[in-house]
């Protein structure tokens, strides 16, 4: 027993590696080490990285409160809210982490108890294969895609700053973000230290949104691997001779299997409930203020923004998506258990199949503190939100 969770947990701990590495940067793990050195280094180094994330959102709004209140112009205010935004959503995620912290590990635990470990029959192997090898597709071009943006920001400074030395302009090195700073930011070595300081930042919020989102998805991909299989196991039950002892038993077993994922779905919906929210909320936000810049302002930093929004849209979508695929792999249950050979079954059979059926039937989703289920659904919605913010901020830009 204790040799099948240990693979377990090394092939769970595969899935979500990249999510692990993240986490390292910013000096979170679910794992204590072992020493008391090693300890508080993590633990000032995950210290260090939120009063980074946290200066960094401060002075980015006292930016807007000093714009807005110099020049409240759309296309001098909207511009800023994005960044903004990403970086709300950061500080919003690294303290679910934080605070839920026992909460996810006692899930990622109670995983490796149910986790498919062979010998496994085709299907099953199948499933979890595709499964595995879809994530992991997932999950690197999510990193990579997050990665690139944020180093386009850090570096498109330098970019402008070298094209106004070709052009012979007065060329000048600016910062990576619109922040404000309660000192002269304009002298050599100040400009320097708020440089990296900024990448620093910038860099955190990835880190935070990179490591959240994926064990977000791969969590929730888990589940949805494990309800396929239940599925087959169900249909197995009318091409498989089983005594009525046996047959009774596997669907005592599949009952208790569905009731596990049921209350696993719904722990790691609460985990995560209000960090959706806020990404439900800001996304719309997010999307709307980065087309606007993209479509009428900056061209300069254009790629930046485009891997911005591609990012907007890839990290709300995946969220989304699997919510959705949550929903249809329990509806397929219900399906699965009426496909099976339940006429030909001994009443009692009939009767804990009826059971599972029924519990099947109730849609289980991630939702937003309870406000919305997270589905496709919440993505159209998203998406047409975010159009009716811009076409209001075109308007009032060609007025102005």
């Amino acid at each position: 027993m204790e040799v099948s969770q240990e693979k377990a947990k090394q092939e769970i701990d595969r899935s979500l590696n990249l999510s692990f590495f993240c986490m390292r940067y910013i000096g979170f793990s679910f794992d204590e080490p072992k020493h008391r050195i090693a300890r508080l280094l993590q633990r000032l180094w995950f210290f260090a990285s939120i009063v980074v994330i946290c200066s960094h959102g401060f002075s980015e709004i006292a930016f807007i409160v000093v714009t807005f209140a110099n020049s409240p112009r759309v296309e001098d205010v909207v511009p800023l809210f994005h960044t903004l935004g990403y970086g709300i959503l950061s500080v919003s995620k690294v303290f679910v982490l934080w605070y839920k912290k026992r909460v996810f590990k006692q899930l990622l635990s109670e995983l490796t108890v149910i986790w498919p470990i062979a010998p496994l029959d085709d299907e099953a192997y199948s499933i979890k294969n595709q499964s595995l090898k879809a994530l992991r597709l997932v999950h690197r071009w999510y990193f990579a895609i997050n990665l690139s943006g944020v180093w386009f920001y850090n570096m498109t400074p330098m970019g402008i700053y070298l094209y106004q030395i070709v052009r012979g302009e007065d060329a000048r090195l600016g910062f990576i973000w619109a922040s404000w700073y309660p000192f002269d930011k304009t002298h050599p070595i100040t400009h320097v230290f708020l440089y990296v300081f900024e990448i620093l930042a910038g860099q955190n919020c990835v880190w935070v949104m990179i490591c959240t989102d994926l064990l977000f998805s791969g969590m929730a991909s888990h589940i949805v691997l494990l309800l396929r299989i239940l599925q087959g196991q169900l249909k197995s039950l009318s091409v498989s001779a089983y005594t009525e002892d046996q047959c009774y038993h596997n669907i005592i077993n599949c009952i208790k299997l569905h009731q596990r994922l049921i209350r696993y779905c719904k722990d790691i919906g609460e985990a995560f409930s209000f960090a959706n929210l806020v990404n439900i909320i800001l996304s719309s936000v997010n999307i709307c203020c980065v087309v606007f810049v993209i479509v009428l302002l900056e061209p300069m930093v254009a790629i930046s923004n485009k891997l911005f929004l591609g990012s907007a849209l890839i990290q709300i979508g995946i969220l989304c998506w699997y919510g959705e695929d949550i929903i249809h792999a329990n509806a397929n249950i219900a399906a699965a258990a009426y496909a099976s050979d339940w006429y030909n079954m001994s009443p009692r059979c009939r009767r804990a199949l009826y059971f599972l059926l029924q519990r099947a039937q109730k849609p289980i989703s991630f939702t937003a503190m309870n406000f919305t289920n997270i589905s496709l659904v919440t993505y159209t919605g998203i998406l047409t939100r975010s159009y009716s913010y811009f076409a209001l901020l075109y308007t009032l830009y060609s007025e102005n």
